[in-house]
């Protein structure tokens, strides 16, 4: 998704749009039953969370902390993230049917890449709009607030997450809280963190521990789980749970170890730090007992007697279709388990002929599969062939033993199958035709690491020979599969090189989640593995530009230190081969110097580098590095009040002009930024007119370019944003709150990719907006986005220090608007809380 969002109310469900459409769906309101016979033939249906089969008890400290965060208004945002099976799914659900019996309208968003069933709700409390067709708030009267749960949140696209978030945030009238779920932070939270702190939105993260953290409580915990599943089983209780068995005469697949004396379970293994580890005991403990069988202790036991369990239905299934019993329902269970379910019978189809299968074949095997699992049903507008198909084996730890047991590789007591060895490639090669990866690569992907972290053998002979023979699948897969490899891979740096040679030159905002960790994992493998000077020259260079993307200042300017010295060292054995790289790697200097307002620094270096272009002699031309220097070196002279920075402006755009008559792709973007720049430094001048002409064809060119063209938004930001500050220059109010309403609404979407590098940007493009407005006497808007755009500074704040001065220039501004508007209480609060004395000494803000 991308682009601004629509909020479409269709019946049952909400439709978000822009450049594609995602679903929210409303808590179910019942619980759906199983019966005793269903419970019996397929048991793991027993531990999915929206069955709430045991009840829910316990997280009193927990709970408490969610009804702090839920008082009061405004939106919030949270993470709590947790190991898998430590009850994250099993707890949101019961914060969800609270607060729904407290009045609120509580929604979940499934994973626009997985499928988009609706299941079973009611159109109580449905939030009567989110967005309008241009993205702007409705109200929302029907409840108390608005909760939304995103789970698997580590897993989803980045771009596509921050869409969502973006969009509920505009909700009025009613408080809104959204919950993600994810299995860790990390990388891929570090990076995207930033994207969620919008204006008016809090954000933080809670870690949910242990159920039972101490082993002396998990018994209980056990006794508990296992009455609820006696009594949905229909069988009561009795005795000390998990202390004595009697032997039976189970299937072998079922069974656990060898019946003989009996067992107690160790609760201090770490396993049982779970609860669903807990209850996977109790649910078996209770099987055992009503098949004969001797209880298994061991949680690998525990998983491989439900799994056990499971195959004995797949095996009756079989018998019933009349068909011997053979592996078929384990390659759907694999495929399912694997993918996560697919959104469509078409994508079931594909995948199991990937596998060998007839189309008989596979239309028997989803028919049978579907008697199993049923999968969730699709929605009334999802059209022909797009019901969900090969629901997915659950709970998660369950499934993700389930493939890590089939694959071979391992010495557990389970039924072998060889052929499964080549699933993994045979599901996720790219097409040989098209080089496209499958549709569930993302998924697929994610799954496999995940089942990686605990099942060693997947890692060293799926996981890793897929990805060494085709890397690009990692980049397919998105950022945060890419963040996961670069957190599991650590013994294998070489994987992980392979994987980052493979990045797009153009990445955009998913993708750099995974670069960034990569790039972070492999600092030291970089420098160890240099085989020369200039290539360490280089990594520090391209970790300096990622940094700088990014918004890590401090880092960019110790690697782009770092460049410069290693170019140093080279220039010194070979001037004229080298002087180009240093020149470059000086003028990058200057900008992170700049960005850090270490001014004089900056201007020594951006001369610097102009003195070592000018006298390069080398053999490749230095035109373009000459250019972006002189750009560099214009926009620090400025700063520094030096007259002479037009002047290396004009003469930047000469050369990017000329070169982009040859190279019209390659320059005509580095064209328009520089006279972005010189747009600005004319409005400097008080030459407004000049500046209009420069900043209007900086616009044009850009808007031409990103229809085709992507990652080019921040730098459209800015020429609208400079262009509009000459147009209020010139008197041109109407043109300028247009151009500068455009600068903001992309600076926002901007600022939800990276709050860090943007939010400073968003703030002075608002403060700026509210003075067009407030000149052309619209002083409700005027105090509305004046206000905003002080509010981002604040929340810049703790993230960014350079801002403070820039914070009480727009507390200056505002407060004049508010004079203006005769709101003079306000304003006087204002000049007080932020020590303002007399009109500001600039009314616009810098917008860099």
């Amino acid at each position: 998704m991308s682009g601004r969002g629509v909020v479409l109310v269709a019946g049952r469900d909400i439709r978000l749009g822009g450049g594609g459409a995602h679903r929210l769906v409303a808590w179910p309101g019942t619980r759906e039953s199983l019966t005793r016979d269903d419970a019996r033939a397929k048991p793991s249906l027993l531990l999915r969370a929206d069955h709430g089969v045991v009840d829910f008890h316990g997280r009193e400290e927990e709970q408490a902390d969610f009804l702090r965060w839920r008082g009061g208004g405004g939106v919030r945002i949270r993470l709590l993230h947790g190991g898998g099976g430590q009850g994250k799914t099993r707890f949101a659900d019961h914060l969800a049917r609270t607060w729904r019996r407290d009045g609120w309208g509580v929604w979940a968003a499934p994973d626009a890449t997985s499928r988009d069933g609706t299941g079973a709700f009611t159109d109580q409390d449905l939030p009567h709009g989110l967005a309008d067709g241009e993205g702007t708030a409705l109200e929302v009267s029907s409840s108390r607030g608005v909760l939304i749960v995103v789970d698997y949140a580590d897993r989803w696209n980045a771009d596509v997450l921050a869409t969502l978030l973006d969009l509920v945030r505009r909700v009025r009238g009613a408080p809104v809280r959204i919950l993600l779920l994810a299995r860790q932070t990390g990388t891929w939270w570090q990076t995207v963190r930033s994207r969620f702190t919008a204006p008016r939105v809090e954000c933080d993260t809670r870690h949910l521990g242990s159920h039972s953290p101490l082993p002396e409580l998990r018994p209980r915990e056990f006794q508990l789980a296992r009455a609820c599943f006696a009594t949905a089983l229909g069988r009561p209780p009795s005795g000390l749970p998990g202390t004595t068995t009697r032997p039976g005469t189970a299937t072998e697949a079922a069974r656990g170890p060898q019946a003989g004396a009996p067992r107690r379970h160790d609760w201090h293994l770490p396993a049982y730090d779970l609860v669903l580890t807990v209850h996977m005991a109790a649910l078996v403990a209770v099987l055992a007992e009503l098949h004969g069988d001797e209880v298994p202790s061991d949680p690998l036991d525990v998983s491989r007697y439900l799994l056990g369990r499971e195959r004995l239905h797949w095996e009756a299934v079989d018998r019933t279709r009349g068909t011997p019993v053979s592996r078929r329902m384990d390659i759907a269970v694999f495929v399912a388990t694997l993918t996560g379910g697919l959104p469509s019978y078409t994508q079931a189809e594909q995948a199991l002929a990937r596998l060998g299968m007839s189309q008989r074949e596979i239309q028997d095997l989803t028919d049978d599969h579907a008697s199993c699992y049923p999968p969730p049903p699709a929605a009334p507008d999802d059209g022909p062939g797009g019901d969900p198909t090969l629901e997915p084996l659950y709970p998660d730890r369950l499934g993700e033993d389930f493939l890590a047991l089939t694959v071979p590789g391992h010495r557990v007591d389970y039924p072998r199958y060889p052929a499964a060895g080549t699933f993994v490639e045979r599901l996720l090669a790219p097409d040989p035709d098209t080089a496209q990866a499958p549709p569930w690569t993302r998924p697929a992907l994610t799954t496999l690491v995940e089942v990686s972290r605990r099942w060693d053998h997947v890692a060293r002979k799926q996981l890793y020979p897929l990805l060494e023979k085709y890397p690009e699948l990692a980049v397919a897969a998105g950022g945060g599969v890419l963040a996961a490899l670069a957190d599991l891979a650590t013994d294998n740096e070489d994987l992980l090189w392979l994987v980052r040679s493979r990045m797009p030159a153009e990445r955009g905002v998913d993708l750099e989640v995974g670069d960034d960790a990569l790039s972070e994992r492999l600092t030291e493998y970089d420098a160890g593995n240099a085989g020369s000077g200039p290539e360490l020259a280089r990594q520090h260079e391209h970790r300096a530009r990622l940094s700088s993307r990014t918004g890590r200042r401090e880092k960019a300017l110790s690697e782009s230190g770092s460049a410069v010295a290693v170019w140093r060292r080279m220039v010194e054995r070979n001037p004229s081969a080298h002087a180009r790289d240093l020149g470059r790697a000086l003028a990058t200097h200057a900008a992170c110097q700049a960005a850090l307002r270490l001014s004089d620094d900056a201007e020594r270096s951006a001369e610097e580098a102009l003195r070592v272009l000018r006298g390069a002699t080398g053999v490749v031309p230095v035109q373009p590095e000459l250019a972006h220097a002189l750009r560099n070196a214009a926009s620090i002279r400025h700063r520094a009040g030096r007259p002479d920075a037009v002047t290396a402006a004009v003469q930047s755009a000469s050369i990017f002009r000329t070169l982009g008559s040859g190279r019209p792709e390659r320059y005509r973007p580095e064209l328009a930024v520089t006279l972005t720049l010189l747009c600005g430094l004319l409005v400097a001048e008080d030459r407004c007119g000049e500046a209009s002409a420069a900043g209007r064809e900086a616009v044009e060119i850009l808007d031409r370019l990103v229809k085709s063209r992507r990652g080019l938004e921040p730098e459209l930001s800015q020429a609208l944003s400079e262009l509009a500050r000459a147009q209020a220059g010139a008197g041109d109010l109407t043109a300028a709150v247009f151009h500068g309403t455009r600068a903001v609404d992309l600076r926002g979407r901007l600022a939800q990719d990276n709050f860090v590098a943007w939010g400073p940007r968003l703030a002075a493009s608002l403060m700026n907006l509210a003075g067009y407005h407030a000149d052309l006497e619209s002083y409700a808007d005027a105090v509305a986005l004046g206000k905003e755009g002080l509010h981002v500074f604040e929340r810049c704040g703790a993230q960014s220090p350079h801002t403070h001065a820039d914070r009480r220039t727009a507390a200056g501004n505002l407060t004049e608007i508010l004079e203006r508007a005769g709101l003079d209480a306000e304003a006087e609060d204002l000049r007080r809380r932020y020590g303002v004395d007399g009109p500001p000494q600039s009314r616009e803000l810098p917008s860099r």
